[in-house]
């Protein structure tokens, strides 16, 4: 509690800060979000009601939204993928505008990725067994302060029939003792700030250390915005905040038609 609110303290001396800016891109990180609104418009009340819904704290607050989606026939999809990383995009910029604390963003999006997980249980592709659309694991670093972005983006996979196998800051001895087990076709790395550039760095080495055939790795995330050769400075094979672009660059076949809803 005290590091929220000497963040929100300290916002007015540096709007750059890496919290303020990756908290207003993370959100849809991993994800290529012009794709989408391509095909569907947002509607407003949906958005300004998820957002009212995130911020009230009541125990139904979401229960109640939902039940009004189901009749306006907004997809659970529509919701993951386009709804939710909007509303938290507009309440990082709030808090960019100061016209809400840093606290009630960090509460009203975790409460957000709490629906996205609750409603993005039937995408669990892992349960499935062998899918035939490839395994991948996405690594999280240590110390992130928001993972919506990623969230969104392992649902998403998950739909287009990918397992996915998600770690959050997992240690060298982890991650050997995962590669070992599992068979992977390849990594995706989200990264936020240029802070865990050299973490990361040391990551994708090991990883490739690791392997006795080479892994693609993917990295992405809201620092791609920050840094000009960002697959040069971790050492991974690609840099991409497009989820199709990287799962093709791991080699993987999918369907991504099955996504598409009416919005």
């Amino acid at each position: 509690m005290q590091e929220i609110q000497a963040q929100d303290q300290g916002r007015a001396g540096s709007k750059d800060s890496a919290g303020v800016i990756y908290f207003a891109s993370q959100v849809v990180s991993m994800l290529a979000e012009r794709n989408w609104r391509t095909f569907s418009e947002l509607r407003e009340p949906v958005v300004s009601g998820l957002i009212t819904a995130a911020l009230s704290g009541k125990k139904d607050a979401f229960a109640d939204l939902l039940r009004e989606l189901k009749r306006a026939r907004v997809s659970a999809t529509a919701l993951a993928d386009l709804y939710i990383p909007e509303a938290a995009r507009r309440m990082g910029e709030a808090w960019l505008d100061d016209q809400m604390s840093w606290l009630d963003v960090s509460i009203g999006v975790g409460r957000m990725q709490s629906l996205l997980r609750e409603i993005g249980m039937a995408w669990v592709a892992d349960q499935a067994g062998d899918t035939g659309h490839g395994t991948v694991l996405l690594i999280i670093p240590d110390r992130e302060q928001h993972t919506l972005g990623p969230m969104v983006a392992m649902g998403q996979m998950r739909r287009f029939g990918v397992s996915v196998c998600l770690r959050i800051a997992p240690s060298h001895t982890e991650l050997r003792n995962l590669m070992a087990s599992r068979q992977f076709d390849g990594v995706l790395i989200s990264i936020a700030t240029k802070d865990k550039l050299d973490a990361v760095s040391k990551t994708v080495q090991f990883l490739k250390s690791e392997t006795a055939k080479p892994i693609p790795i993917v990295v992405g995330g809201a620092v791609t915005s920050k840094v000009e050769d960002l697959a040069a400075c971790t050492g991974a094979d690609l840099a991409s905040n497009d989820i199709c672009a990287a799962l093709e660059a791991l080699g993987l076949k999918f369907d991504a038609s099955c996504v598409l809803r009416r919005a």
